[in-house]
């Protein structure tokens, strides 16, 4: 990846150790190398040296006198090092532990080391992390040009090591249709490879984004894909290749792997079918889980008779007639007989694949439900009818309202124990806003370590970009780990290490980031969702309040000027000041996007009525205005493109909300649409995001 990894200091951290000799590896209790520690070793070789003239000696050990998940590791002051664990995964953890000991921070934009913090372990010391999350980690959901589904293999595989580095253990990569899995629907083959929900990406009418984007001609997607754009099957077969690699990459370097799809409504036959597509693809993930589609109050209008039945079509007695299960129907609805029904073909797929099975991989349920009592009702038919499978659950948008929504829903023991809980680093549909999820993601981990007793076992975290997910993919990485982690203890501990000195405004400045990020979650939902879809109508220009617009506007500006402050003051070259500046640039950014927003939706006093020669002159000059502003907003955000995710916003804000605000100048002020149209998807998200 572009990223610089800032280890500028490594040479006089070896002048300080010495250079006389290698360090020693001994693999004793794994009986022999392992292919597990392999970039930790590859790591520690490369980041250590001799202490003091003397050789070092690294131990590792897989002992099982360490309770499941458990990690640490002894230094005698002398020379020796014990790494040790339960297993292999764990024991490269101790690896980063004793790294990070020393100095060496490590990010999803790389490794750095202030240097002040870089320091030699010549003093003996002795440690043992007991996480409070046994299996933490990361959702990608590989749909959006800015997430790792638009890089190269290699890339990919780097993001993969630097989640192992972050002391994180599992992944769980979520395909939509026909994105990254094949499968028959009787004798025809639906293919993969259909990359943004088929929407084409392009650049080709954009000359400063030919000029920005260097590994694609025309159309954005993974570099070495776009040669097959005009052959559909070779691009799926290069899609299935692609992932397959990227996951046996992950399972190499220890990450439990889970897969996920969306059955949908269809039959339990054809769901087992799929499944079976699935695994003759990846057949070394861990688990699979088969997940529900979105709910969110926009789906299929639903009787309480039409939900009753399906309960009775699907589920014994007691379970359909549970009065949890029945608390959120309704004479009249939206969207709750679909959940149910998808968890009934889910549930009794399940229960068909696992006759004659040896338990590998293991299949897994999962709930996308942003309604609490429909989520209720759904989790609650889910462990009834599942008891003995996991339930993946997703409960909300954002980390605050996960925070709010789950104590509701899993409340016993045993529930806490079989459900796996997906939250949020970043929001899809704030997607061009710099976003800062900690605070809620604090509720959550406080909410877990006050249930420890039973104890949530696994957690995972969505986000799409990269560079932009660095601060709260630390803080997760670390409130994982240490459950009783405060957000305020975090900041200055993360600002210590980077060697930023105004600990105190920085802190305010992400806390007013934070609150920004909540408030447009709320009240701004989906101003910055990156599905082109979403704007093939125009977009959200037409109904978008200007008041919630300034509020917002207000909290990234004030942020904005508080870390201009900081970053004043700070030195030139440093990681301090490259830190600053990228989180500078994309709150500027975010301020430049509202700015265009809060321009655009001008357009609202004419919408809906006949046009006249005057109205479309006005009409013109606000849209002009504003899409001067988000030329603004593409300038600024290319002056710091960190990694291949980052161009992949500056492409998908040309084809989405720029393009939206075309559309309207079109259809209200009479401008004829420039540059070609690519909305021929095969699928989309299930959301109101195609306005009329």
């Amino acid at each position: 990846m572009r990223n610089k990894m800032l280890t500028g200091c490594l040479s006089g951290i070896f002048c300080l150790w010495g250079c006389t000799s290698a360090p020693q590896f001994d693999y004793g209790s794994m009986g022999g190398e392992s292919k597990v520690l392999e970039l930790a070793v590859s790591d520690l070789k490369k980041y250590v040296s001799d202490a003091g003239n003397r050789e070092k000696v690294f131990e590792f050990e897989v002992t099982d006198s360490l309770p499941e998940g458990e990690f640490g590791f002894s230094c005698d002051g002398k020379g020796k090092v014990i790494f040790r664990a339960g297993d292999a995964m764990g024991v490269t953890h101790a690896v980063y532990t004793y790294l990070e000991k020393m100095g060496y921070l490590f990010d999803l934009t790389g490794t750095s080391v202030p240097e002040h913090w870089a320091k030699a372990m010549t003093e003996p010391f002795d440690t043992l992390i007991k996480p409070d999350i046994r299996w933490r980690g990361i959702r990608q959901h590989v749909n959006f040009p800015m997430d790792i589904s638009s890089y190269t293999l290699e890339d990919a595989k780097e993001y993969i090591d630097r989640l192992v580095r972050m002391r994180f253990n599992k992944l769980t990569i979520h395909s939509y249709p026909g994105q990254w899995y094949e499968t028959y629907f009787g004798d025809s083959l639906s293919l993969a490879g259909n990359y943004f929900y088929g929407n084409k990406h392009v650049m080709y009418d954009n000359a400063f984004l030919q000029e920005k984007i260097k590994d694609n001609d025309s159309l954005f997607c993974i570099p070495e894909a776009e040669r097959l754009k005009d052959n559909p099957q070779a691009n799926s077969k290069f899609a299935l290749s692609w992932m397959k690699a990227l996951i046996d990459h992950a399972k190499s370097r220890g990450l439990y792997v889970q897969f996920s799809f969306e059955p949908r409504v269809t039959t339990v036959e054809q769901t087992v079918a799929t499944v079976n597509d699935l695994l003759k693809t990846y057949p070394d993930i861990d688990a699979l889980e088969l997940i529900t589609e979105e709910t969110g109050g926009w789906g299929a209008g639903c009787t309480r008779k039409e939900t009753e039945a399906t309960l009775n079509r699907f589920f014994e007695k007691p379970v359909a007639t549970d009065s949890a299960v029945t608390a959120p129907i309704q004479d009249k609805q939206s969207d709750l007989n679909t959940l149910y029904m998808q968890i009934g073909i889910i549930s009794k797929a399940i229960k068909q694949l696992n006759q004659g099975r040896a338990g590998h991989p293991e299949f897994k349920l999962g709930i996308y439900s942003s309604i609490t009592p429909y989520t209720k009702g759904a989790y609650r038919l889910a462990r009834l009818a599942l008891p003995e499978t996991k339930i993946c659950l997703m409960s909300s948008h954002g980390s605050e309202g996960t925070a709010q929504a789950l104590p509701s829903v899993v409340v016993s023991p045993q529930d806490r124990k079989m459900t796996e809980i997906y939250s949020w680093i970043e929001f899809d549909g704030l997607m061009y806003l710099y976003q800062n999820s900690i605070g809620g993601n604090e509720k959550m981990m406080q909410w877990l370590s006050e249930s420890s007793d039973s104890g949530v076992s696994s957690v995972l975290f969505n986000h799409w970009r990269t560079a932009e997910s660095r601060t709260s993919a630390r803080f997760v990485a670390e409130a994982t780990l240490d459950g009783g982690l405060s957000a305020e203890r975090f900041y200055r501990n993360y600002a210590d290490r980077l060697s930023i000195a105004d600990k105190d405004r920085l802190m305010e400045a992400m806390q007013l980031v934070n609150r920004a990020d909540v408030f447009a979650t709320t009240n701004l939902g989906n101003i910055g969702f990156c599905w082109m879809g979403a704007w093939g109508n125009g977009g959200s220009y037409t109904w978008m309040s200007k008041d919630n617009i300034d509020h917002a506007r207000k909290m990234y500006l004030d942020a904005g000027n508080l870390l201009k402050e900081i970053l004043e003051k700070t030195e030139k070259g440093t990681e301090a000041y490259h830190y600053l500046a990228f989180v500078c640039n994309r709150v500027l950014c975010s301020v430049l996007y509202l700015d265009a927003f809060r321009e655009a939706v001008n357009i609202q006093r004419f919408n809906g009525q006949d046009q006249t020669e005057d109205s479309q002159a006005q009409i013109r000059e606000i849209c002009d205005k504003a899409l001067l502003i988000f030329d603004q907003y593409m300038a600024k955000h290319a002056e710091m493109l960190e990694d291949r995710g980052c161009e992949g916003t500056l492409v998908s804000v040309w084809n989405s909300p720029i393009r939206g605000l075309k559309i309207y100048r079109s259809r209200l002020g009479g401008v004829p649409m420039d540059g070609p149209s690519s909305l021929d998807a095969v699928d989309a998200p299930p959301l109101p995001i195609v306005y009329e």
